[in-house]
């Protein structure tokens, strides 16, 4: 038997942990009581609205990211890039990983007051494979093709039983567990055991926490109240910013020179995502492979990097370096710009006067600069690339879930194991939005969740990031570097290898 307290996944992960700390020149002594009120609140600057506030119904990385704060898993992720013990207080396995017990921390309370159970755990799976009196279909392929049953042993021990080996399954387990029976109601009033409690939200406007007293972890969190100001509008954002309004916010490249550096401190870190111009395979010209690589070769990634975002690293599949134990080198130069090539190969697949149409979400300007320097690169090799841009919830419908597209750009976020990453391309994947289908690549990626040997599961996704790059599936940019604004009154600010604002350490001085 195995017995894990905490869980190395990524032994190189470049994460960046990074504490805030500075002088306030006037003294807490000195604060009257307006101002002491005011610093038991932070807000916080988003660029997007919230998918969805159940979190197995949500799918945007920035809800997510906020939404962390709210739920919990049995494991939660370290800011190395680990899986820690949260519900879990242990685990053990048996010999071909087809079983987990997991032993679970008493005294833990959900936001209802409740005590969090094995039934609670039990629950939240069974909704997310569809097994629940309120949820008869399956919310995630990623648990229903995996877990076969899961039973509550007793109070505090759970048993996951899996249909297969798969080597990814504790990355599985920071899922949110929810009370029981509470899922028809998480959309409206999200209830979790995290260290901050859903207090309101205002489509378009904002998402309010506050502080949940009965925290399982002592002395967290430090702050009062925590407000998601949606932005869409980055000059409106960089305006707020300058006149105090916001304390923390993600930024881009070209916004940097604007913040004042009296009052704000840049944190720089690898977004362990992949920018991609994400081709849909089912576009009857891009079933083309011809058609796919000559768009490869007409596009200048070092170009694009230089103008949007300078050190970030150039990638040639769907993985960043950041987690280097399983990247594949090598792949970033496979297509090097090379009009006249591209134009040749346009001419052999009899597609020389091509045009498609872009669809990029208008909250991510990272995204729409790209399209618009891509639009002009693709131009000299004869290529009219029309940029449709649209709002992220128009996005979500429109891309995401019905695939209704030619092409888009956007940010795979990344995972804390390959498996979330790569299975994006399988076939029959349900978020696999470029209808990527290649039988060779499916089997790589289902004998890497089956491997306990991790060589030949480092060899299987090494193997898999060389069938995306030589099918030329898309176009994977890079791994965009993160600017995060900190107000310099806050310190405690930790950065993490996948999206995720924890507020839990944060701190006014």
């Amino acid at each position: 038997m195995k017995l894990g307290k905490v869980i190395k996944l990524i032994g190189c992960f470049c994460a960046v942990t990074i504490l805030l700390v500075g002088c306030n020149n006037s003294s807490k002594e000195e604060k009257d009581d307006a101002s002491v009120k005011e610093l038991t609140k932070i807000v916080v600057g988003i660029p997007q609205d919230i998918d969805s506030l159940d979190p197995h119904l949500s799918n945007a990385t920035g809800t997510q990211e906020i939404m962390y704060n709210v739920f919990t898993g049995l494991f939660s992720p370290s800011s190395g890039g680990e899986l820690v013990p949260e519900i879990a207080q242990n685990y053990t396995v048996n010999d071909d990983m087809t079983s987990y017990k997991f032993k679970l921390n008493q005294g833990i309370k959900f936001h209802d007051g409740s005590d969090l159970t094995s039934a609670d755990v039990k629950y939240s799976l069974d909704r997310l494979c569809g097994n629940t009196g309120d949820q008869d279909k399956p919310l995630s392929s990623s648990y229903a093709n995996v877990i076969d049953n899961v039973v509550a042993e007793d109070d505090y021990t759970v048993i996951v039983n899996l249909k297969q080996t798969d080597v990814a399954f504790l990355s599985k387990m920071t899922i949110a567990i929810i009370p029981e029976n509470s899922g028809a109601s998480q959309a409206e009033n999200p209830v979790g055991a995290g260290p901050y409690k859903f207090k309101s939200y205002t489509p378009g406007v904002s998402i309010v926490l506050e502080k949940n007293k009965d925290y399982y972890i002592s002395n967290q969190p430090h702050i009062d109240v925590a407000e998601f100001k949606i932005f869409s509008d980055m000059n409106t954002a960089v305006l707020s910013l300058s006149n105090g309004e916001i304390n923390l916010m993600n930024i881009t490249e070209d916004i940097i020179p604007q913040i004042p550096a009296d009052r704000f401190t840049i944190v720089d870190y690898p977004m362990n995502t992949v920018q991609i111009l994400g081709l849909n395979n089912d576009f009857q010209a891009f079933k083309n492979k011809k058609v796919r690589e000559a768009i490869n070769y007409a596009i200048d990634k070092d170009e694009i990097i230089s103008m949007i975002s300078p050190n970030a690293a150039k990638l040639g599949s769907n993985f960043s370096p950041v987690m280097s134990l399983y990247y594949q080198d090598g792949l970033e130069n496979m297509y090097k710009t090379d009009t006249e090539k591209a134009k040749s190969l346009l001419k052999e697949a009899d597609y020389e006067n091509l045009k498609f149409t872009c669809k990029v979400a208008s909250e991510y300007k990272l995204n729409v600069d790209a399209a618009q320097i891509i639009k002009q690169q693709l131009s000299k090799a004869g290529i009219d690339m029309q940029i449709e841009i649209i709002d992220w919830s128009t996005w979500l419908d429109d891309v995401y879930t019905n695939r209704n597209h030619e092409a888009t750009i956007v940010g795979f976020t990344g995972k804390l194991d390959p498996d979330g990453i790569l299975k994006r391309y399988v076939s029959d994947y349900s978020k696999n939005f470029i209808n990527y289908n290649n039988t060779e690549y499916d089997n790589l990626i289902s004998s890497a969740a089956k491997e306990v040997d991790n060589d030949k599961r480092i060899a299987y996704y090494k193997e898999a990031q060389k069938v995306l790059a030589d099918d030329a599936s898309s176009v994977f940019i890079m791994d965009p570097s993160n600017h995060v604004v900190v107000d310099n009154k806050i310190e405690g600010y930790v950065s993490y290898p996948i999206n995720f604002i924890d507020l839990r350490t944060l701190k006014f001085k």
